[in-house]
Formats: structure tokens, C-alpha cells, sequence
């Protein structure tokens, strides 16, 4: 139990687990148990360590060596968007992020899948969509996905590839989700409208104009 409490707070945030850690022996004993390890956070490390220290080298090749998921995630990014033969080893890691429920990877394959021109990885692009959206936080899984990459310009290497298919295909007949919220522009998740009623694949036709966007795809 005192692991999973542990846990709880390194998943939260590294900071409190550091804190946490001298607070007695069994804190730090229970800090040290691989499960804390595969759910620490890693917010407060860039995608990226331009100038990488030993003690958060030594952090973070810990949290890859214990299958932590954000570190799995991170690792999938980068090979995915730096690495000019990583695609498919990227795209192959932030699965296995998403698999575990890593809501910001399941967003990357959403999107990612939804370029397809396979229809039948589109569908699976829209599982991954369809449960963020159920959980409210499509647009804050953008949000941190934006601010995990911003000043990176790798990022303008136009490798979301944009699909010239929208998933609606009527567009000038269906009653989109714009009709009711009049405003293509989500500021908070909250006005996610799920309504049964309207069009699903316009929705996601606009979030992939936020990630061609972002991604300087064409």
C-alpha cells in the first residue's frame, strides 16, 4: 500500500517525490520500487536535454530501464518527428504509451492514424479519439502536446503528411458540429458537445486542422 501511495504522488509530480523521499527510510525504500519508477512523472524535464546534467541523466535512464510510460511516450516522439528512419519505430512506441492509457500518446496515434490512407487505421485512429473524447481532455491532450514541443524546430520537417480525404464526406450537406456551436475554436473541454446527433467525423476533420497546424503538415 505504501507503494501505491508512493506512486500516486510521483505520478503527479517529481518534485513531491523527491520530498516525499526524506521524510523517513520506508518512504525512500518504497521511491525506489520499479512500479513507482514505470509512473513517475516527467513534466518537469524538456523533451529534449540540450544540457543534460548526470543526475538527470541518470534519472531518466532509470525511468526508461523501468518501462516508464511517459518515458516510453517521449522516446516515441522523438524518434518519430527527429529520427529520419524512426516512423515506424516512433509511431510503434507511442502505441505502446497508448495501450496504457497514456492520454497525450493516444492523442499522437489518433492523429497520426487519421493521416492514413488506410481506412482500416483511420478506425483505429478513431477509437483512440473516441475514448479521449468519453474522458473529456482532447483539448487539453493538444494543449500538452503543443507545450512539450514548442521551440523544437525539428518540428517543421512537414512529417504529418496531410490526407487530402476529409472523414466527412459531406460536407455541404451533413449537420457538422459547427452548426451547433457555431465556432470552430475549443477553449476548454467542456464544450466537447458529444451530442449523438451531429457529425462525429467533423469534429475530427477540425482537430486535424489543429495538427497539420502544429506540425506544419501539408
Amino acid at each position: 500500500m505504501l507503494v501505491e501511495v508512493v506512486a500516486i504522488v510521483g505520478s503527479h509530480s517529481f518534485a513531491d517525490l523527491h520530498k516525499i523521499k526524506v521524510c523517513c527510510k520506508d518512504f525512500l525504500d518504497a521511491a525506489e520500487d520499479s512500479y513507482v519508477w514505470r509512473r513517475v512523472s516527467l513534466n518537469m524535464f524538456p523533451l529534449i536535454q540540450w544540457l543534460p546534467n548526470d543526475k538527470a541523466s541518470w534519472f531518466l535512464n532509470r525511468c526508461k530501464e523501468c518501462e516508464n510510460v511517459e518515458s516510453i511516450y517521449r522516446e516515441g516522439l522523438r524518434k518519430y518527428f527527429i529520427s529520419p528512419n524512426g516512423k515506424i519505430d516512433g509511431l510503434d512506441m507511442l502505441k505502446v504509451a497508448a495501450q496504457k492509457n497514456h492520454k497525450e500518446a493516444k492523442y499522437m496515434c489518433g492523429m497520426i492514424l487519421l493521416c492514413s490512407k488506410d481506412d482500416e487505421l483511420r478506425k483505429q485512429g478513431l477509437e483512440h479519439m473516441r475514448f479521449l473524447r468519453k474522458s473529456k481532455c482532447v483539448v487539453s491532450c493538444r494543449n500538452k502536446v503543443k507545450q512539450l514541443l514548442i521551440g523544437f524546430i525539428w518540428r517543421n520537417n512537414s512529417i504529418l503528411v496531410r490526407n487530402l480525404s476529409p472523414l466527412c464526406n459531406f460536407k455541404s450537406t451533413c449537420k457538422g458540429w459547427k452548426v451547433k456551436t457555431s465556432s470552430w475554436i475549443l477553449v476548454d473541454d467542456d464544450d466537447d458537445d458529444d451530442d449523438i446527433n451531429l457529425c462525429e467525423h467533423c469534429r475530427w476533420d477540425h482537430e486535424l486542422e489543429f495538427s497539420y497546424k502544429l506540425f506544419n503538415g501539408h
